[in-house]
């Protein structure tokens, strides 16, 4: 089977799976397992052809009227952006929790009050904030860093200091080349 091409009978299958799903009011991943399974797909697949699909029979409810396709439409939510002072707060949050000792996940589940799309929002902006934008991460830093607020630095991991580095340049080498080098340093002192 050609696992590209798509017959009109696994289309309305799949939506058909996917509108039971939304009835039951579960999500739309077991729909797309279930679907994969049956076709030998991969779930990424099935998903991405869903919501391609699913666009389409917005953009052109004839199509989907003509295939039996009755719940087409994709369910979004609004978009809702942060503000600047929601993503100082996230930033300043994670940043004490971590220097407690608390997982990011764990300070993330904790803001999110047990919401997991809540969650998810969240995880991923602060995951966003921290990939590209480096400055806001600092300028929060440097105002914890002012209150007297002990924090955790997410970038402290990737400025390593001379010892680290010797320390990375060790566990690298072969034990005769480290015998090496120790003895170098032997030699040395």
């Amino acid at each position: 089977m050609n696992n590209n091409t798509w017959t009109i009978e696994q289309t309305k299958a799949l939506f058909n799976r996917c509108a039971a799903a939304r009835k039951a009011g579960k999500s739309l991943s077991a729909a797309f397992e279930e679907t994969a399974k049956l076709t030998d797909r991969s779930v990424n697949s099935v998903r991405n052809y869903y919501y391609s699909q699913a666009k389409t029979f917005e953009l052109v409810p004839d199509i989907a009227e003509k295939l039996g396709i009755s719940k087409a439409e994709v369910h979004r939510d609004g978009f809702v952006p942060f503000r600047a002072d929601e993503i100082d707060s996230l930033i300043s949050s994670v940043l004490t929790a971590k220097a407690k000792g608390v997982s990011v996940r764990a300070a993330i589940a904790e803001l999110a009050e047990g919401d997991g799309k809540t969650a998810l929002r969240l995880q991923n902006k602060y995951r966003s904030v921290l990939r590209s934008h480096r400055d806001d991460v600092e300028r929060v830093m440097a105002e914890l860093e002012r209150k007297g607020v002990e924090y955790y630095n997410p970038y402290k991991k990737y400025e390593a200091d001379n010892f680290s580095r010797l320390t990375e340049y060790l566990a690298a080498l072969d034990d005769k080349k480290v015998g090496k080098f120790l003895s170098i340093i032997d030699k040395l002192t």
